[in-house]
Formats: C-alpha cells, sequence, structure tokens
C-alpha cells in the first residue's frame, strides 16, 4: 500500500484528499503528493513515543486528516493499527470501555490511540498521543512493505459472538484495491465520493483506500453529516462530479425517505447523469425501494445501471463478487419462491461453491452455504490456532445462497435461517416485509424463530400503538401474502426505542436480542401474551 501512497507524489496539486463536515461548505484538503512527507513526519513522532515494527495499536478510527495519516504512519513502521469503532455520543460510556478492555486484552495490544472520541475514556494499555498536524520529513521516501508483512487487523461484524480479528496482510490487500478498481474502471482523474466509516471494511478498503491506490480524488465525510444531509450528500455529488461511491441498503431507504417530497423541477436540478457506480452491499437489498428510488431520481439523469450489487467480508479483505459497471440489477425467483437480487460473478481470482445441509455440491439454483478459496483470503483470525480453511482451502461463510447463470445471489444467513415446514426463509425477507407498512420504522424491525415460533419485533409509531389488535393484524396479513407465512399476532411485538442492539458496522445482534426477549428484557407494549401455537405456510 505504501508504494502507492509514495506513487502518487507525483500527482498534480489540486489532487488529493477532501474532508467535508457539511456538504455545502468549504473541505479540509491534503494533496497526494504531500502524503509521503506527512507519513514520514507522524512515523517519526511515534518512533519517538516507543512505537517499533510489530506494535499493536487498538486504533479508533475517526474521519479526520490527523487520523488517515497516522494510520499510513504505523503502517509506515510495521506497527499493526487494530481498527475499531471511536466512541460516538450514541454509544453507552461503560460498553464502549468494556469493548476497549477486550480488544487490548484479546488481541495483545501495547498502546491505544488517543484520538478525540476517547476523552471520557480510560485506556486500557499506555496511551499514544497523535502526530502533531502537519509534522512532516521533507523528502521522505516510504518503504516497500513485503506482501506477508500485516498492514492492519479488522474485525468481523461480531453479530453473533464477540468480533474476530482478522489479519489483513499486504499482498491481500492489493489483489483486493484490484479488484475493486479493475471492476470500475476509475481514474486518477476522477472524483469518488464516500461518508462510510474507516473502522468499517466498505469504508476503508472500498471508500478510502481503493481512492489511494488510484490516486484520484476522495471527497470524505463523517456518516453524520450524511444523516443531517442525505439531501446535501446527492446534491454534493452533483456539484462535484463524482463518478462513483460505495453505500449499503440503508442510504438508498434513508434518502428516499428523505427525499420523497421533492418535486420533479427540483430534482432536475441535480446533474447526476455522470455517475458510474454505485456498488451497494454490507446489508440484503431492499428491491422495491430501490426501485422507487431510481423512479424519483429519473430527473436527475441518474442511469439505474450505475447501481451495483455487491457481495464480500472481512475475510477477504472486501469484495468478493459484483455485477458489472452499467449492468444494473438483475432479479429471479429464487429457490424459496422470494425474489433474490444477483451480487454478480466472483472474482475470477476465487473458487466459490456451495453445499447443501447433508454437505452435497449444489447445482444451479440449489440453496446451500457459499464457500470460498485463493484470492484474497486471510489465512486465519488474529491469535487463532485453528484453521479458517478446511482441508480443502474452502472458508464456510455462513451465507446462504445459490447460483444463476454464472453469478451469485445471497439469501441470508444460516443464523437467520427461519424454517416453515421444510422451506428455507430468511428473517431479511420478514423485515423487509414488515417495513414496506407506513407505520412500522424503517430498519428498526427483526424476525427470529423462537421456541417453535415465528416473532416479529418493532418500532412502530403511534397510529399503531393507538391501535394494537388493528395494526398486528395488518402485519400479520401482510406477512401472509409477502412471504407466505402466518405469524401469530401475539408473536407481533412492539419495542420501545433503542431495544434492537447492533453491531460496530450496524448489524443487528440477533443472539443478544433473542436471548434478551427470552429472559423477558426487552422493553415494549405488548409482551402481555405467550401463545401456545406454531407458525404455518400461509393457506394451511
Amino acid at each position: 500500500m505504501l508504494e502507492l501512497i509514495q506513487r502518487n507524489q507525483q500527482s498534480p496539486q489540486q489532487r488529493g484528499l477532501y474532508l467535508y463536515e457539511k456538504f455545502g461548505e468549504q473541505p479540509e484538503f491534503l494533496a497526494y503528493r504531500d502524503f509521503p512527507e506527512l507519513v514520514a513526519g507522524a512515523a517519526e513522532f511515534f518512533r519517538g513515543e516507543g512505537v517499533t515494527a510489530g506494535t499493536r495499536v487498538v486504533f479508533p478510527f475517526e474521519t479526520s486528516s490527523q487520523v488517515v495519516i497516522a494510520f499510513l504512519a504505523l503502517m509506515e513502521i510495521g506497527a499493526v493499527p487494530l481498527s475499531v469503532k471511536p466512541m460516538i455520543m450514541s454509544t453507552q460510556r461503560e460498553s464502549y470501555q468494556e469493548f476497549l478492555d477486550k480488544v487490548a486484552r484479546d488481541f495483545g495490544a501495547a498502546r491505544v490511540l488517543l484520538t478525540p472520541s476517547l476523552a471520557t475514556t480510560e485506556p486500557p494499555v499506555p496511551g499514544l498521543p497523535l502526530p502533531p498536524a502537519g509534522a512532516r520529513v521533507p523528502g521522505a521516501v516510504l518503504r516497500v512493505p513485503d506482501g506477508e508483512e500485516l498492514a492492519f487487523v479488522q474485525f468481523s461484524s461480531g453479530s453473533t459472538s464477540f468480533p474476530k480479528g482478522i489479519p489483513v496482510r499486504q499482498d491481500r490487500l492489493r489483489a483486493n484495491l484490484d479488484m475493486i478498481t479493475r471492476t470500475d474502471g476509475r481514474s486518477a482523474h476522477e472524483r469518488v465520493s464516500s461518508w462510510l466509516p474507516l473502522y468499517h471494511d466498505m469504508g476503508l478498503v472500498g471508500g478510502m483506500l481503493s481512492c489511494f491506490a488510484v490516486g484520484c480524488d476522495l471527497m470524505l465525510a463523517e456518516p453524520v453529516s450524511f444523516l443531517f444531509d442525505a439531501r446535501g450528500w446527492w446534491e454534493h455529488m452533483a456539484r462535484e462530479r463524482a463518478i462513483g461511491t460505495v453505500i449499503p441498503n440503508f442510504a438508498i431507504d434513508y434518502s428516499l425517505r428523505m427525499m420523497q417530497d421533492m418535486e420533479p423541477d427540483e430534482l432536475a436540478g441535480l446533474d447526476l447523469s455522470g455517475i458510474r457506480s454505485i456498488y451497494l452491499g454490507s446489508e440484503p437489498i431492499n428491491l422495491p425501494n430501490l426501485r422507487e428510488f431510481i423512479e424519483l431520481m429519473r430527473p436527475t439523469g441518474l442511469d439505474p445501471g450505475v447501481f451495483m450489487p455487491c457481495y464480500g467480508m472481512a475475510e477477504v479483505v472486501l469484495l468478493v463478487s459484483t455485477r458489472a459497471v452499467g449492468a444494473g440489477i438483475r432479479e429471479v425467483t429464487g429457490p424459496n419462491g422470494l425474489s433474490a437480487v444477483s451480487v454478480g460473478p466472483p472474482m475470477p481470482e476465487f473458487r466459490v461453491r456451495l453445499r447443501d445441509d447433508e454437505g452435497r455440491l449444489c447445482g444451479e439454483d440449489e440453496l446451500g452455504e457459499i464457500e470460498l478459496a485463493d484470492g484474497s483470503l486471510t489465512d486465519g483470525y488474529l491469535d487463532r490456532t485453528e484453521p479458517l480453511t478446511g482441508p480443502d482451502g474452502y472458508y464456510a461463510t455462513g451465507d446462504i445462497g445459490f447460483v444463476n447463470g454464472g453469478e451469485l445471489f445471497i439469501t441470508g444467513r444460516i443464523s437467520d435461517r427461519i424454517k416453515v415446514n421444510g422451506q428455507s426463509l430468511f428473517a431479511a425477507d420478514f423485515e423487509q416485509a414488515v417495513e414496506r407498512l407506513p407505520f412500522v420504522r424503517e430498519g428498526r424491525s427483526m424476525a427470529a424463530q423462537t421456541g417453535g415460533r415465528i416473532i416479529v419485533l418493532a418500532e412502530v409509531d403511534r397510529e399503531a400503538r393507538d391501535d394494537i389488535p388493528g395494526s398486528r393484524a395488518r402485519i400479520v396479513e401482510h406477512l401472509a401474502q409477502t412471504v407466505g407465512v402466518t405469524v401469530h399476532p401475539g408473536d407481533v411485538h412492539y419495542l420501545r426505542p433503542n431495544q434492537l442492539q447492533r453491531t460496530s458496522s450496524g448489524k443487528l445482534q440477533r443472539r443478544a436480542i433473542v436471548a434478551a426477549y427470552e429472559a423477558g428484557r426487552l422493553k415494549g407494549l405488548t409482551f402481555d401474551q405467550e401463545p401456545d401455537v406454531q407458525v404455518s405456510a400461509a393457506g394451511e
């Protein structure tokens, strides 16, 4: 990676990293041609603080120029950043302190980077100050790391257990960055926008490092900037002539909600015809919402073909498969009878196969667990002796899907599977259906199977709370029509806010939520019934 940073020293003065606090305001700017001297200056400071090759540093990855330079500086030394979520306003200080302590203890960290977000926490190991802004070594030339050298550690989502440390080696990082940049075909004179968090693989690798690898402008903001001004972000993309971005499905749902009242003539003032690629990953795609958003944005010139559903995981650095630029959305009916969206063919560097519950290799249109080999797959989890792969080199991902026409379709996680009369359905099928009802808060529902029943947990508006029997009946009827399963009204529960715990990457902590439900710890309006009935396919 460092050799690419060094190569960018030849970039024009105006090319580099633009950091936005608000999309309509002047950004902070760091020229790529200054990166080598700044990285070397920060590395010199860290060496003075006792950091050496191999030192593990808990790294709360905030979106700031100082933290970005600090990340590359640790790489220059050969130290190992353990990339974690910073402390944010919505995080309970006690739980974050426990998380920080556990990361430092379990992964042998010697230092923790003292970013501003840690001001109210107690460092579990000696603190490492941020380098002074602007410190540099004139004429510095960054080293070229060996391919097997550890670049950084990222963490699994932690949706079912404490996150696992995933070592990212230099050669695997280069390989996956090449897959990303050759797929979207970006060049150094183009511009990319991202507001994804840098502690998440999509934000760090897909958003930031892919731009550094090519040397194209990166217009970077924090997630909160998008949350406060989704419309402003699309206006920014139009104004700055961005050619691409990488986002989760949530961004489409949220943008639709924030912009659906805009008039066509207002939208016509946005010229988004220059956008070429929008990677859509990290979570299941809500196809009805995506279609509605595409139609809403038609006056802007946004080509429907720019949306590229993709599939990936931290264990391979990021990308496994994606639809091609301009190919658009491909939808088929899956083996379970529900609609599924293609995430494209696997990158040719990977070997991919699927196995069913009995271990048999799957054929076309057969549901099975996705297994991967080769490519940029990591060798194993950090400090764990057990192998990541089986004897034949394949890694069982825990993701269920099928292949159709040479392309992958992801239907859900094994842990999210809901079986009804032998048919495999997935929690996301129920959640997306429920959230299409106007009184259910978007992104605030969860479905699970426990004790032989399907439960639906949701945050709802006042309309539903004022008529609990009627709104429950609407949910039951809607699920029967869309998913083909009848859920008992008494298993539909309305929660008080903030009961659905999430990981640092935004995924539901399903096991923890189910455990809280079973223990009676969830707070809501409807926990007064425990019906002794089983769910069934609709119509039985």
